[in-house]
């Protein structure tokens, strides 16, 4: 097993592979994306019940007006002997108030345009779902790549230590005149190129750790130390798992259902609109004539465009041109998902037979390693068997570890594939 720690000369903060995912669920920025998008189509969907509801509206309003009507108006006066006087009775003051109700009775396209907007908020749910399940397989992957940089260091730090142990043996066989002065030589330059590696490993490890910190919204420089080790890989699988129906694939679906509607809007434009209106209205009038009135209406609207210049028919053939695409989508979603899953169970098993074959390189590396130190203390080997062999155990090791990641890659990538989560992979959980 490998143990993922990062030493730190304070107190480091620990994480498990859950806590990491609950941080990337808050904070990676691809969720909230597919989050904020899931609420604009919730908005739009809400927006969309003006199909059936009332609209209510009141309104009030100040005037002062004035008219031909009620200027020079004959106006009789009581006077020996009577005559009439000309009077103007303008401007006129008062206040307007009224409040209106619009029931649609009948708006074909609104309705079908409020099933369009089910559909996306649907297929957004969808979206968010596979999201979902993406960030846990690249959080896991990233979470374990510290793992993996960290054993290449380790490896590194192993081969350095057998390249000083060379190198002083070299230097001491010298000294009592049992080899040449180019055995020590190779043996420094290997040291040299040791430590060269360790900086080199060093440095990947400090860049899996920025890419994992980005990922989950922590500061890079903070110190944290992850507490999960590398599981071991689970043998591919004997027989193919169920296939359930991926969430990126209902998503697909679902914009195609709502490109649907969204044809039927189109040519539901041609039908005509039918509103209720009901309106109660009052008048306060002030100077000159006190006076208060009111009054109520009912009535039944019909609206119909019959030509809108080319307008509706066009909107009918992108409507159309959409679906066309919608359904286009949804049958290249198909095939991408039936050729990622056979490619996930190929790889599964190549990767499988990869790891298990670099055990046995792993071993066998070791046992060289063993045989040509003993060979070089009796003076039957020579410097460059061993600098060699030690270079193949160094080597052996990263395979190790990286086929050994690559496995547990591929294995969670495919249940991710068959649309599972990607972590029943881990031990104990898919069986």
């Amino acid at each position: 097993m490998i143990s993922l720690f990062l030493v730190s000369s304070v107190q480091a903060k620990e994480l498990t592979l859950e806590q990491s995912l609950d941080l990337a669920e808050k904070n990676a920025t691809e969720l909230q994306i597919l989050d904020a998008q899931l609420a604009l189509a919730s908005a739009g969907f809400q927006r969309s019940a003006q199909a059936f509801l009332p609209k209510i509206s009141i309104d009030a309003t100040l005037l002062r007006a004035d008219s031909s009507l009620i200027n020079d108006i004959p106006v009789p006066l009581l006077s020996l002997p009577p005559r009439l006087d000309y009077r103007d009775f303008g401007p006129v003051d008062g206040m307007i108030r009224g409040i209106q109700v619009i029931q649609p009775v009948f708006n074909a396209d609104a309705l079908k345009a409020r099933e369009q907007a089910n559909k996306a908020v649907q297929a957004r749910r969808m979206a968010y779902q596979w999201g979902e399940q993406l960030m846990r397989f690249q959080v896991a992957g990233s979470y374990y790549a510290v793992a993996v940089r960290q054993a290449d260091e380790r490896a590194c730090r192993m081969a350095l230590e057998a390249a000083q142990q060379a190198h002083d043996m070299a230097e001491g066989a010298y000294q009592e005149g049992l080899v040449a002065k180019l055995d020590v030589q190779r043996a420094r330059a290997e040291v040299a190129a040791g430590k060269a590696r360790i900086r080199t490993a060093e440095a990947q490890v400090r860049k899996a750790r920025i890419n994992f910190a980005v990922l989950l919204d922590l500061p890079p420089q903070e110190h944290f130390m992850l507490t999960d080790d590398l599981p071991e890989p689970v043998p591919p699988l004997a027989e193919q798992m169920p296939s359930k129906k991926r969430s990126d694939l209902k998503a697909r679906q679902a914009e195609q259902e709502a490109a649907v509607a969204g044809l039927d809007k189109a040519k539901a434009q041609w039908l005509p609109r039918i509103n209720l209106l009901a309106r109660q209205q009052w008048f306060d009038g002030d100077e000159p004539f006190e006076m208060s009135a009111d009054g109520w209406l009912v009535a039944l609207n019909l609206q119909w465009s019959l030509f809108d210049g080319l307008g509706r028919q066009g909107k009918i053939a992108e409507a159309r041109a959409r679906k066309n695409l919608a359904r286009i989508g949804v049958e290249h979603t198909r095939r991408t998902i039936k050729k990622e899953q056979q490619l996930a169970i190929s790889e599964w098993r190549a990767a499988w037979s990869a790891w298990q074959a670099s055990v046995d390189a792993l071993e066998a590396a070791e046992d060289a390693l063993r045989l040509a130190h003993r060979r070089y203390e009796e003076g039957l080997g020579n410097m460059s068997d061993l600098l060699s062999t030690q270079a193949g155990l160094y080597h052996r090791r990263l395979e190790y570890t990286r086929y050994h990641y690559k496995t547990l890659l591929a294995s969670m990538n495919y249940c991710l594939r068959y649309g599972k989560d990607p972590l029943a992979v881990l031990p104990g959980e898919i069986r």
